[in-house]
């Protein structure tokens, strides 16, 4: 077959195409539209039957390079030519109006659900959706500490920001490859050849980006354009060889599209967010939905192809992008305004303990999805202010995103003018008793929510450092305390959890002359066991890289006393075996054992005591965003029992491994001195920045009672 005759078959340049379009339309398409959006909704709604229905993000990649592709070359085959103004105008038509609708009713909702103190992240990720980047913003959040993206309530147009970037990138990029002036119907061939090895280089680089960057654990793989690529091209690639797809029998047809479900259906619920990815894992519901495409040529009437096209599946599919945009504001926006619709308290859209909150969060957004459809979305792409010229289609495209980050402004500049108090020291009295003497009364702060939240590393520095860094520096560069050596000698080594131990040992370093060596990696025990990344959705192994540069860097301090460790208690949910599956309870123990054979005699070779701190109580909610929601900080307290808890058979492990160097510190008595715990100390300090971590001001207002239970473990 000439290589031309794989275009579609050409009509003349004035001829409309509009019931050729209609005879083309395929309702197993919109059927499939409805899968995916239903696996994406039920996956955040957090029902577990459904652990890998992220994967229908993917199906919308493939089906958006089908038939952009498919409208570009269609438009090619009839004109000779692309119209960039023609295409950037529908764009507009089709995705603007309803996200602008969303997001500035997401940003006036969010100024009366979600605490002031998270308002103005907000405000900042609603400006990154309009101006269609939101995929850029969460994959800078991904890769900085403790960025808390799941309480984004636009954290879903990251898929949009992708394709959005794509409808920009390819077709200029085709336009630039065919020619500005268009091709002659004798060199459609060429201009094929083109656009197929710019699809083929565009998927191949950017399948080998999104392999690399999801294995080696990159936090910002699974939003970026550069490693999704690759998905809308596999479907791009398939639009170009259309007609060839014509000449499959009807039993090869059905046969591939059941193949395709199978794939689809399979990832859905087989996959988990302990798969890596995008990555390999990523091809099969790729494949899937590639299949599920062919299928729809010939199948007609058969096989899935029939399924997809009943009326029900059609129907959400034509309501599809309406309901992605509302669903994840309803569920993020019903969590802020009833916390405890998640299991641990946080007001996040997963493990929710009160499913009916959650149904009805999903039904509003589906009333909303069917109405906004139906008033906004469709009367607006045929409106007559908006089709007149295509000039007046990008005037309005910029009222749209204009709109959009007035909203935006609007939420961050009500969230600047509200203010905040500090939270009354009388009100954390009644909280807290006993416990006071150990408390060092002369530090600052945070007394207000916002100063509680600013507590939180923002950057990463040489010695705390990112997700993705692998590098220890010199030990020097990570001091703190005489050069030569103080009266003792001490490194704080692990995660976050460790990190939070850092005021109160600087202070106790400079008021005992003690010299501090400190090194810290989020998410990142020093215990050699396999960890899985749970922004980076993937093998953590950057922390791999760094444990093994720390204990290089270690070893190079002379004179140490003791190497302290802290670490999160709950390594157990997020520890991988050996062919990355993760750990189970009956699993972890052994793994843990035979990682700390590995870790800690190495360090007990370099000090003479290895002390763990034991992990502090962990509220079950954001304790910044609670006090922000009350007056009396005693409303924010929260039980000792369900939340002290350490996991004995990690220590168990960690002391069997050195058992004459091991000890440990558990300051939970002082910070939970009753039944009771408190968030805020005597003082009036905020005591956590989060759910489960110290402020700084709180753990160095506990330096006397740190050095004091070091002085002694080093004895």
């Amino acid at each position: 077959m000439p290589m031309s005759s794989l275009l579609v078959n050409p009509t003349t340049p004035g001829e409309d195409s509009r019931s050729a379009r209609r005879a083309r339309f395929r309702g197993d398409i919109e059927g499939l539209r409805a899968v995916a959006v239903t696996a994406v909704v039920a996956f955040h709604a957090g029902l577990g039957l459904v652990s890998g229905g992220f994967v229908g993000v993917d199906v919308f990649f493939v089906l958006s390079g089908f038939l952009i592709t498919g409208l570009l070359v269609d438009e090619l085959a009839r004109t000779g030519r692309i119209s960039l103004t023609h295409f950037y105008a529908r764009r507009v038509r089709r995705l603007l109006p309803l996200a602008a609708l969303v997001l500035a009713t997401t940003a006036a909702a969010t100024q009366v659900l979600v605490p002031a103190i998270d308002r103005a992240g907000v405000a900042v990720d609603l400006a990154a959706a309009a101006l269609g980047v939101a995929n850029w913003r969460f994959a800078l959040e991904a890769t900085q500490y403790m960025a808390d993206t799941d309480k984004s309530p636009v954290l879903h147009f990251w898929s949009l920001g992708v394709e959005e970037q794509f409808y920009v990138v390819w077709p200029l990029l085709l336009v630039v490859l065919i020619g500005m002036s268009g091709v002659a119907r004798r060199s459609w061939a060429v201009a094929f050849r083109r656009m197929a090895w710019a699809l083929g280089g565009v998927f191949v680089v950017s399948l080998l980006l999104s392999i690399q960057q999801t294995s080696s654990g990159a936090a910002g793989a699974y939003y970026g354009l550069h490693t999704r690529a690759w998905e809308l091209a596999a479907g791009g690639g398939l639009a170009l060889v259309r007609p060839v797809l014509g000449q499959l029998t009807r039993r090869a047809a059905t046969g591939a599209a059941w193949l395709g479900a199978a794939l689809v259906v399979g990832s859905v619920l087989l996959m988990d967010e302990a798969t890596p990815f995008p990555g390999l894992a990523a091809a099969v519901p790729v494949l899937g939905t590639v299949l599920l495409l062919v299928g729809g040529v010939k199948a007609g009437d058969r096989g899935v192809s029939a399924l997809l096209s009943q009326a029900g599946p059609r129907f959400v599919g034509r309501v599809s992008y309406a309901w992605y945009l509302w669903h994840w504001p309803c569920l993020v926006l019903a969590g802020a305004r009833w916390p405890e619709v998640s299991a641990d308290g946080a007001a996040s859209p997963g493990n929710h303990a009160r499913p009916l909150v959650v149904v009805a969060a999903l039904v509003v957004s589906f009333l909303l999805a069917v109405a906004s459809h139906y008033l906004v979305e469709q009367p607006l792409r045929a409106a007559q202010f908006l089709t007149v010229s295509r000039r007046r289609s990008a005037q309005w495209g910029g009222v749209f995103v204009a709109t959009s980050l007035v909203a935006a402004c609007g939420l961050a500049v009500s969230t600047k003018l509200a203010g905040e108090q500090p939270v009354a020291a009388v009100a954390s009295a009644k909280a807290t008793r006993g416990a006071t003497a150990h408390l060092a009364t002369d530090v600052a702060g945070p007394r207000t929510p916002s100063d509680a939240r600013a507590s939180r590393p923002k950057d990463s520095t040489p010695c705390y450092t990112g997700y993705a860094t692998t590098d220890a520096p010199p030990p020097e560069e990570c001091r703190i305390g005489p050069a030569d050596g103080g009266k003792k000698t001490i490194a704080l080594l692990g995660d976050s959890h460790a990190q939070q131990w850092l005021p109160a040992l600087a202070r106790a370093a400079e008021e005992k002359g003690w010299t501090v060596y400190h090194y810290a990696k989020p998410s990142c025990t020093m215990t050699d066991v396999p960890i899985f990344h749970v922004q980076a959705k993937g093998r953590y192994t950057a922390c791999e890289e760094w444990r093994g540069h720390v204990l290089d860097q270690v070893s190079k301090i002379d004179g140490l006393d003791a190497v302290v460790i802290g670490r999160w208690k709950d390594y157990k949910d997020i520890a991988l075996q050996a062919d990355g599956s993760r750990a189970t309870p009956d699993t972890i123990a052994d793994l843990w054992s035979k990682g700390s054979a590995r870790t800690y005699p190495t360090l007990a070779k370099v000090a003479p005591r290895i002390v763990v701190m034991t992990d502090t109580p962990r509220p079950p909610h954001d304790v910044p965003a609670c006090l922000s929601r009350t007056e009396d900080a005693a409303d924010c307290a929260f039980d000792r029992t369900a939340t002290t808890h350490q996991d004995g058979a990690l220590l168990a492990a960690e002391k069997a491994a050195a058992p004459k160097a091991f000890r440990t510190i558990d300051l939970t008595p002082v910070i939970c001195p009753q039944q009771s715990c408190p968030v805020v100390s005597p003082a009036g300090l905020i005591m956590y920045r989060d759910s489960n971590h110290l402020t700084d001001g709180y753990s160095e207002s506990l330096w006397k009672l740190m050095a004091s239970e070091l002085t002694r473990a080093m004895a």
